[in-house]
């Protein structure tokens, strides 16, 4: 998949879960600039080892999970440079926009989720890369109708 697919969707995910909590009036869940932070972990395996083809993608050690395992901590690291409240949320978010993209580009082609120790491949073509294109503008809208509704949301949630 692209990589806007893999940045917004679970930015999409995020927002769903702070509008939903804003509306219930129980306030953020993520620290400030947590929705970028969980964007960039969503695109993270994609800018460790950028890659053009599905063999280049094979041969990658960012799309295994291995490279989920080490990122763990790496993502309890950098949720502690935001704000308390929230912040173990952050890291766990985080960790899923990582592990997302893996799901995702494992419907979309597979990933050598064993490698180097073995070298079968995980998943297929379930979503054709001429859909690909499809998938980035859908989670574009969500993200921007997720941003316009959470005033609304904030709003919902102050009243009494």
């Amino acid at each position: 998949m692209f990589i806007v697919t893999h940045t917004l969707l679970p930015v999409c995910l995020g927002l769903a879960a702070e509008n939903a909590s804003l509306a219930t009036g129980r306030g953020h869940v993520f620290p400030r600039w947590g929705l970028a932070a969980i964007g960039f972990f969503g695109a993270l395996p994609d800018l460790c080892s950028p890659h053009l083809s599905l063999a280049a993608r094979y041969s990658s050690w960012s799309h295994t999970l291995w490279f989920l395992g080490v990122l763990l901590p790496v993502c309890a690291m950098t949720a502690v440079f935001f704000d308390k409240d929230g912040r173990w949320k952050l890291a766990i978010a985080c960790w899923q926009a990582a592990a997302l993209h893996l799901a995702a580009d494992a419907v979309a082609g597979g990933i050598p989720w064993l490698r180097p120790w073995r070298t079968d491949i995980l998943g297929d073509y379930f979503i054709p890369s001429s859909h690909w294109l499809w998938y980035d503008l859908g989670f574009l809208v969500l993200t921007v109708i997720g941003l316009r509704l959470r005033p609304h949301a904030e709003a919902r949630g102050m009243r009494f």
